[in-house]
């Protein structure tokens, strides 16, 4: 096959999403079929080629809301000359020539998120905006790919798709020491280490949670990467380090001295109860045990090396018993590769690719 991925994103050629892309693509590659990106963004050119690890990127700009609709048509132009059997969507915000495109050529959107909850914590004119226009852009795509049951099963999500397939997110493993890694550094008696990845403004992570549970821990150390103090409304504790922003050869050494990683605390704010979250596998991949609390879609039955708090404000309070023997058992030990070999993105895609094959066909057969 040859695959169109369409994307618009702006986080930066750093962020674990852009990761994402790259590594699903690689491995469309490595299965044999061929792979051009497409990405629409408002940063420069420059970073993103340079980490595609090869793969063809078509970069379109644009600079204003103005013109992004005409830029986006650049794009799709773009996309048509390159001449797809497939094309894969990152689903989005609606632009006038997008519709048209999903309709002319197979096309599957992957679905990340609850769109609608998310949105509506943010601008106010664009949550609106995307309410009265996203059907056009879900009823035009042969097919679905939802990283978690629940997302399949939401109501405003299954009257528009027509073909859906659920593949939770994954990871690229060999890039990871896993449990390979020298012992953390607390393993020798000292105090326990946690450690988080996030992003700025996603009041779903729980920022505000890992504050009170350092709060009620002041002898543990807390290091959070991606996040400043600004996510609270209170002043942090002095257990708390916030590294902001870093490239993952900066923070991979927060990792590897790490004895536990907190994953997303508060996804119910995004009226959601079930995911699979890029940081999450990483934290797996680097062999760190997780504190969780959703239900994971990867992990439907219990499993030693995850603590999953129930879903609501008071998980850290009233569990921080199970909190604190978690964190002992685990201390100074790391998780064995094979509990989480089936995370690895050749396993994924292997399922993504099959789904977009079947998208291709009905479309030749229409």
């Amino acid at each position: 096959m040859k695959i169109a991925y369409l994307i618009h994103w702006n986080e930066g050629a750093e962020s674990g999403v852009f990761k994402k892309v790259v590594h699903q693509m690689t491995e469309w590659r490595r299965f044999g079929h061929e792979a051009a990106l497409f990405l629409f963004t408002c940063k420069p050119a420059g970073d993103w080629a340079n980490a595609a690890e090869g793969i063809e990127t078509n970069v379109q700009i644009y600079s204003s809301a103005s013109r992004r609709m005409a830029d986006f048509g650049k794009l799709a132009r773009k996309v048509r000359a390159w001449q797809p059997d497939v094309i894969y969507h990152r689903f989005d915000l609606y632009y006038v020539p997008l519709p048209r495109l999903l309709r002319e050529i197979p096309s599957v959107l992957e679905i990340n998120s609850n769109d609608l909850a998310e949105l509506r914590m943010e601008k106010r004119l664009r949550y609106y905006y995307h309410v009265f226009t996203r059907g056009k852009v879900l009823a035009a795509a042969k097919g679905h790919v939802y990283v978690s049951g629940e997302l399949a099963a939401t109501g405003h999500y299954r009257r528009y798709a027509k073909n859906r397939a659920i593949i939770g997110n994954g990871i690229r493993l060999d890039d990871f020491p896993g449990s390979e890694v020298r012992p953390p550094s607390s393993a020798g008696g000292s105090s326990p280490r946690l450690v988080f990845i996030g992003s700025p403004g996603q009041p779903w992570h729980g920022a505000d949670l890992i504050a009170e549970l350092a709060r009620l821990k002041p002898e543990w150390s807390f290091d959070l990467i991606g996040l400043s103090a600004e996510e609270l409304e209170q002043p942090a504790p002095g257990n708390m380090t916030f590294h902001g922003k870093m490239k993952r050869s900066e923070y991979q050494p927060l990792l590897e001295r790490a004895d536990v990683a907190i994953g997303t605390l508060a996804l119910y704010r995004k009226e959601m109860k079930e995911a699979s979250p890029l940081k999450v596998r990483e934290y797996l991949a680097n062999g760190l045990p997780v504190i969780i609390a959703y239900e994971e879609t990867d992990f439907a039955d219990e499993v030693p090396f995850m603590l999953k708090l129930p879903l609501g404000p008071w998980n850290i309070r009233d569990h921080l018993a199970a909190i604190e023997r978690f964190v002992a058992q685990w201390q100074g030990k790391r998780v064995c590769r094979e509990a989480v070999r089936h995370l690895d993105t050749a396993c994924k895609e292997e399922a993504r690719l099959a789904f977009m094959k079947r998208m291709m066909e009905k479309g030749e057969e229409a």
